[in-house]
Parts: C-alpha cells; structure tokens; sequence
C-alpha cells in the first residue's frame, strides 16, 4: 500500500472508530511504528486527528451514531436542565449535534415552532405532531448528518429565533466555540445572527479543547449548560462571560 493510500484507510478508520493504535496500525499495514507516527503527525496538522500517547483520536467529524454514544448520561442532564429554557411561544432552533439531538428526546415541544439543522432531530420532533417542524435546506455533511452551506445559512438568515441550542465541537476559555469544520463554524454564526439569545449545551470533556474552526466568541453567548454543577470549578473561567446552568 502506497503512503497515500495507507493514509486515506487510516482517515477512514478514525471516522468510524474515532481512534487509532499506533502498534495495531503498524502491525495491520506492514510498516514501522515511525512509518504510522508520520502519518499521524500529517493527519493532525492537517487538523484530521489529535495524537495521543499510543495513537491517535479523531478530531474531525464523527458519525452520529457514534457521537450519541458519548458521554450519553452527561447528555441526559444537561437536556433536562435545557426543558427549563424552553419558551412557550415564538420560535426556536435547534442545531444538529447529538447533545441536542438529546434535548428534541426528552422536550414537549407545545405549539411552538422549531428550525433544525440536523436531519435525525428533524425526524424526532416531527413525531410530536404538535410543534410546528421546519428542516433548513442545504447540503447534508454525511458523517453529521447536518446541513450545511450557502442555502442553510440562507434560510435561517430569514427567521428571527426566540433562542437557539447550538452544541459545538468544543469551547475554550480564549477562542470560544469552535467546531471541527468551517462549515459548521458557518452555522453556528448564522444561528446566532437570527437569535435573540443563544444557549450552548457541552459535556464537561467539551471544555478548554480546541478544534479547527472558530464559531464565536464567549461573549455572544447566553447561557452555558453542562451536566455540571455551576459552581464547580472547572467552570470559572467561563463564569464571568456567560451565565451557567
């Protein structure tokens, strides 16, 4: 196998995996564990993975399924905490990450009506059959299953959202939101654009990492929910630029 080819397997791996053994990869291609490092140290600058004593993990998109699977009991809380945001009227968003997947799970939507980004979330809240249930349009990112693009940020350009849920790749105490992809960088800043209030929802792992693509910046953001208590302290950095539940 060639290095370009060694390559995209090993790209393929950590997008269904989400991590790479770097005696395993070593072994499974025939090549020297230098060989595998040297791949890694270009997949990570190219902002594909993150090395890790061992190997590697993905720090790029990952598939749904997978990503619900993660820290599902954190989700949990932190969606039950987010019911109490919920408005009685108006219109909200809701962005396609599986934490807010999560919250469309445990919500009793009313009469309200509901944009979403990500097609499984579409799916669960128009099975309430009382919200009214609005898909953006655009392109879907498939190992997301968001959508993405010029027609996506056209659409949620034309509303004007009493709040928006956004759950982004990870939040860091200087940079802010950032995602894994430019184009869901896009989309968090056209949600935010057409909100009057933004609520960001991340599992405590979520907090001080970064990722490639800046989103927005602490200050545009309402409220901070994490399965945390508020006054835990790995929250401090954050406390004097959001509120927090």
């Amino acid at each position: 196998m060639d290095v370009e080819s060694r390559r995209a397997h090993l790209k393929s791996l950590l997008e269904r995996d989400g991590a790479i053994g770097l005696a395993e990869a070593a072994v499974s291609y025939g090549v020297s564990e230098m060989t595998v490092r040297r791949d890694l140290l270009e997949m990570e600058q190219a902002g594909l993975a993150r090395r890790v004593r061992g190997g590697a993990v993905a720090v790029g998109p990952e598939l749904f399924q997978r990503r619900r699977s993660v820290a599902s009991a954190a989700k949990q809380v932190i969606a039950r905490k987010m019911l109490a945001l919920l408005p009685r009227s108006g219109a909200i968003a809701l962005d396609a990450s599986s934490t807010i997947y999560q919250f469309a799970l445990e919500m009793d939507p009313g009469t309200i009506s509901i944009l979403s980004t990500g097609v499984e979330t579409m799916g669960v809240l128009s099975a309430s059959g009382t919200a009214r249930v609005l898909l953006s349009g655009g392109e879907v990112q498939e190992s997301t299953g968001a959508l993405v693009g010029p027609l996506a940020v056209l659409s949620i350009g034309q509303f004007v959202f009493h709040r928006v849920f956004v759950s982004p790749t990870c939040v860091h105490p200087e940079f802010g939101l950032m995602e894994s992809t430019i184009e869901g960088a896009e989309i968090k800043r056209a949600l935010h654009l057409a909100s009057r209030s933004v609520v960001v929802a991340v599992d405590s792992s979520k907090l001080g990492e970064s990722a490639m693509a800046r989103a927005l910046d602490l200050h545009d953001v309402d409220v901070l929910v994490t399965e945390l208590d508020p006054a835990d302290p790995a929250l401090d950095e954050y406390r004097d630029h959001v509120d927090l539940l």
